[in-house]
């Protein structure tokens, strides 16, 4: 498919040289004294063997590219009461002082045992001269090993009761851990002398996520701002100004998709810096690129009065209907009161009555809810479908569903026209346009009973990780929003 590939290879880096000094088992130890005496002085310890290099709960590096420092220290999942450190510097040099209670929270340490919690010292302008803060030093920072001390002040909390505030004390420690300096990476992004090692501030086994690489980063970026201008045209003369009136087209973001009603931003995809990297899939590098965000818009046309006259007309109708009812009851209830009537014939007199004269809005209600099918449109950009679930398109009617080949540059169109269901809604037009490979579509139903035009993306053996091979874009609504969608 012209214009979409973006070749690249996948290189997954070796092993490099161990010391045999990685035997010795890593460790953290620090001692808190308080200055005033009210409490004994707190000890936490944390021993730890060899990292590994995509271990969630060690982790450090030196960002070749910017050379800051990075370095993460936490807990094994259910440490319970035990001695616990927290550390998260980010950083540039080997020094850090820390403050709580400041704007700056990339870096931070909290320390932690059965009755006490840790951290730096609050910050506050009228004791900046006499609350110094904590301060911590890298005497080591290598890829395999990393040394640190830490000095200066703490503030303690109590774990018991309320969590009480016990107030500033002093700090002393030292760390010192080992790990196998290994790295995965991505693939690299063509086009940009990007970085592909996968540095991962993040990294999280649990929850199957970790920080981009670079190259990744720098290809989602793109992605994300070729849909944005793409659908540009389509915020063109859609919202009003002032008063909405019959015809006024208003755009919003679908639920948990990325906002792509943003400004175009100028900047260079190959040196995206790691803060702005974000997560992605803890294998994302094995796998075919699959943009994390969703895109989505929905367009809402606002209806005429006249659209909504058959309402307004049937409201009257049922008033004058409920008007009739409550007069035929009080007769009943009139002839049942003087005994000329019994209760059974009362039930059957008012059942025969409300069969031919039913308190009903069929004939609005139906309308309005064609009206909502009509009014509305959604839309949804895939990249890269991940699974077949991806691929499938739900029909509205699957008797007059077509296959189309009108537009441009895409292998075909699926489009299925509104359709009433059995309960009177109506089910709104649908529409899908493929863009790429995919096998020919056939009529397929679901396992939850709803029929689907059944397709799927079709991927090379040996693929590039970072190249976009296909692209989906559904629709969901009226036919007149559908063809303003895709004129544009």
């Amino acid at each position: 498919m012209n214009g979409i590939f973006l070749i690249l290879r996948v290189v997954i880096s070796g092993c490099l040289f161990i010391n045999t000094s990685y035997g010795q088992m890593g460790s953290f130890t620090a001692t808190i004294t308080p200055t005033d005496g009210h409490y004994k002085a707190i000890t936490i310890s944390v021993k730890k063997p060899l990292f590994k290099f995509d271990d969630a709960h060690g982790y450090w590096f030196i960002h070749p590219r910017t050379g800051s420092h990075h370095f993460a220290l936490y807990p094994p999942q259910g440490y319970g009461y035990g001695d616990a450190a927290f550390i998260d510097l980010n950083g540039d040099g080997n020094d850090y002082d820390l403050y709580t209670l400041t704007s700056d929270n990339s870096s931070s340490v909290t320390l932690k045992n059965e009755g006490y919690g840790i951290t730096a010292p609050a910050w506050h302008s009228r004791d900046k001269e006499t609350i110094k803060p904590m301060h911590i030093h890298f005497t080591t920072f290598t890829a395999g090993e990393v040394a640190f001390t830490i000095f200066g002040f703490a503030q303690v909390i109590s774990s018991k009761g309320n969590g009480e505030d016990l107030g500033v004390a002093a700090i002393t420690g030292s760390g010192h851990f080992y790990r196998e300096p290994q790295y995965a990476q991505s693939a690299t992004l063509p086009g940009c002398n990007c970085d592909a090692t996968i540095y991962a501030k993040t990294f999280d086994a649990e929850e199957q996520a970790r920080t981009r690489s670079d190259c990744e980063a720098a290809l989602r970026n793109k992605v994300f701002d070729a849909v944005r201008s793409s659908m540009a045209p389509l915020f063109t003369n859609v919202s009003h100004a002032g008063k909405a009136v019959a015809g006024d087209i208003n755009i919003s973001m679908l639920p948990g998709c990325a906002d792509i009603n943003v400004p175009e931003k100028e900047r260079d995809y190959c040196s995206e810096n790691f803060y702005t990297n974000g997560t992605t899939a803890l294998n994302a590098q094995k796998k075919n690129f699959t943009n994390d965000d969703g895109f989505g818009l929905r367009f809402i046309k606002l209806p005429s009065d006249e659209d909504l006259s058959s309402s307004a007309v049937s409201t009257v109708h049922l008033q004058e209907l409920i008007k009739q009812q409550v007069a035929f009851i009080d007769s009943l209830q009139k002839l049942m009161a003087a005994k000329k009537i019994t209760p059974d014939q009362f039930t059957k007199a008012l059942q025969v009555f409300t069969d031919k004269h039913p308190l009903t809005m069929d004939a609005p209600t139906k309308n309005l809810k064609k009206m909502e099918a009509e009014y509305n449109l959604h839309v949804h950009v895939i990249i890269n479908a991940a699974d077949a679930g991806d691929s499938y398109l739900k029909l509205s009617d699957r008797a007059k569903t077509i296959i189309e080949h009108n537009i441009k540059g895409s292998s075909f169109e699926v489009y299925s026209p509104m359709a009433k269901d059995t309960e009177g809604s109506w089910l709104a037009a649908r529409m899908g346009i493929y863009f790429g490979k995919f096998t020919a579509p056939v009529i397929n139903k679901q396992g939850d009973g709803y029929d689907t035009e059944k397709t799927m993306a079709v991927y090379p053996v040996n693929g590039n990780k970072l190249s976009i091979y296909n692209i989906i874009i559904k629709m969901e609504g009226g036919k007149e929003l559908m063809d303003k969608a895709i004129a544009n």
